[in-house]
């Protein structure tokens, strides 16, 4: 799989609301097993929650059409802007 980075930026207020409302019980575990499959999964996610219209997540995927394709219905709270990352560096402890 190669690894992309996607803005995610919410198309309007109402769906970040409605985005963070049904995210708000579940764990991150509940949230990987969600966006993970054979074709695309979901890394990490960086937001400001509801301060900001914007959110940055880690892919991996086989093309960018899976991670649209796996993120379903909310692919479209957000317009996404998919970029492939060729050059890792990983330099966490």
């Amino acid at each position: 799989m190669k690894d992309y980075i996607v803005t995610h930026t919410f198309v309007s207020a109402e769906a970040r609301d409605k985005y963070f409302e049904m995210t708000s019980g579940m764990t991150p575990e509940d949230i990987r097993s969600m966006m993970k499959n054979d074709n695309a999964s979901f890394q990490m996610n960086w937001h400001a929650e509801k301060s900001e219209m914007v959110m940055y997540c880690w892919w991996k995927a086989n093309h960018p059409d899976n991670i649209i394709e796996t993120l379903g219905d909310m692919a479209g709270m957000f317009d996404n802007e998919i970029k492939e990352m060729p050059n890792v560096i990983d330099v966490r402890d």
